[in-house]
């Protein structure tokens, strides 16, 4: 009888939220993303199940009992899904995702997709009802690859015309299409495609700590996302000593997932540097720090990890790319786009703790009432209700 019971009488609709990453505990701002999008389902569904690879169990003690988590191990691509998508959504394919969804989604369960690679793994004979973009991905990819990999670029643009072509697909075979950053829906409307502006947020910190004034610099990002790796990479090499020649007693840490993998090089790294790898909290480092750097050179969205950083009042130095959905808030923050500049902007604030305090001040202010999660969920909550009650 499809989706009526034997009384005639049809059940309450059901939620499905198909994640790329589930949330970790070293988050990264996609799976913030993530956990905010889950929360929202939670409070408007009786029913959520939550399918994606990489789930930890203390996560899903913290969800209330009508939440369902269905981890997945890692995925594995098969030539059949490279062919119909490409290698940068195949290699997200799960055979045993996929047959999880096409045995128990009900034709009336409302289907959310995190990411378009994630719909490798959605059966064709089952509705997308909302898919949440997070960044037009073909544009990104191509942006890093000019600035990541040049070379590479030129030998893969026929796989990144296919992944585009795909993820159009995805796009037209959604009802609702949603988009975190403005530049993106301007990315989506130029393709003829309308979406609903579903801002990041931000994890409010319990409380907010004096800088220390000690000479401390930070930063805080996965560097298994490329543009992270290449940006600390950048700053390393090229500002890292720039700012100690400026500042000898400066100190720099770097915490994040998959930095162990990474850092420190064989070949050594500068002075004055820490590395801390898939750390329980990341609140004692932003404790210690009188300076964040997000040094970007490439990526897309808004940056929740610059939000972050401004949400814990402190100094924030970044780069164009880091600013891009943000650049309301520009007055808070220093952004600076080659090395030498970068390096002084760091290195004056580490010099001058009575103006890094102001410009933490300034951030923390900006930021508090725009960016709880709560708030930048609002539009997803909306559209939602909708949908459940439709």
């Amino acid at each position: 009888m499809g989706d009526q019971d034997v009384d005639g009488v049809r059940p309450p609709r059901r939620a499905w939220v198909v994640a790329k990453q589930l949330p970790a505990r070293t988050d990264s701002g996609g799976r913030q993303r993530i956990r905010a999008v889950i929360d929202t389902y939670a409070e408007v569904f009786a029913d959520v199940q939550v399918v994606g690879f990489d789930a930890w169990d203390d996560w899903r003690e913290q969800l209330p009992a009508h939440v369902v988590v269905h981890p997945v191990e890692a995925p594995q691509a098969t030539a059949p899904a490279v062919l119909r998508s490409s290698v940068f959504a195949g290699k997200w394919y799960s055979g045993r995702l996929r047959a999880l969804l096409a045995q128990q989604v009900r034709g009336r369960d409302v289907v959310h997709v995190d990411f378009p690679q994630m719909a490798v793994n959605v059966p064709a004979d089952v509705r997308i009802d909302v898919l949440d973009m997070h960044n037009v991905e073909s544009d990104l990819i191509d942006r890093r690859l000019r600035t990541e990999h040049p070379r590479a670029r030129w030998l893969v643009r026929p796989e990144v015309a296919r992944f585009r072509r795909f993820e159009r697909a995805v796009v037209r075979r959604a009802v609702r299409v949603t988009a975190c950053s403005r530049r993106d829906q301007e990315e989506l409307a130029a393709a003829g495609v309308q979406s609903l502006f579903v801002p990041n947020g931000v994890t409010e910190p319990a409380g907010r700590s004096p800088q220390p004034g000690t000479a401390s610099a930070l930063f805080v990002g996965a560097v298994d996302y490329g543009p992270n790796r290449a940006g600390l990479r950048w700053f390393l090499d090229e500002v890292w000593p720039a700012v100690l020649a400026r500042t000898p007693q400066a100190r720099f840490t770097a915490v994040g997932r998959a930095l162990s993998d990474v850092h420190p090089r064989e070949a050594g790294e500068p002075a004055g540097v820490a590395f801390h790898s898939q750390v329980p909290s990341v609140d004692p480092f932003y404790d210690a720090a009188d300076v964040c750097v997000v040094p970007l050179l490439s990526g897309g969205g808004t940056k929740i990890k610059l939000v972050e950083a401004m949400s814990r009042g402190r100094a924030v130095v970044t780069t164009s790319v880091g600013l891009e959905g943000l650049e309301e808030y520009r007055s808070a923050v220093v952004v600076a786009d080659d090395p030498t500049s970068f390096a002084d902007a760091v290195a004056r604030l580490l010099r001058d703790p009575a103006e890094a305090q102001r410009l933490g001040k300034v951030a923390a202010e900006a930021i508090a009432e725009d960016f709880s999660w709560r708030t930048a969920m609002t539009p997803l909550r909306d559209l939602l209700i909708g949908l459940r009650d439709n």
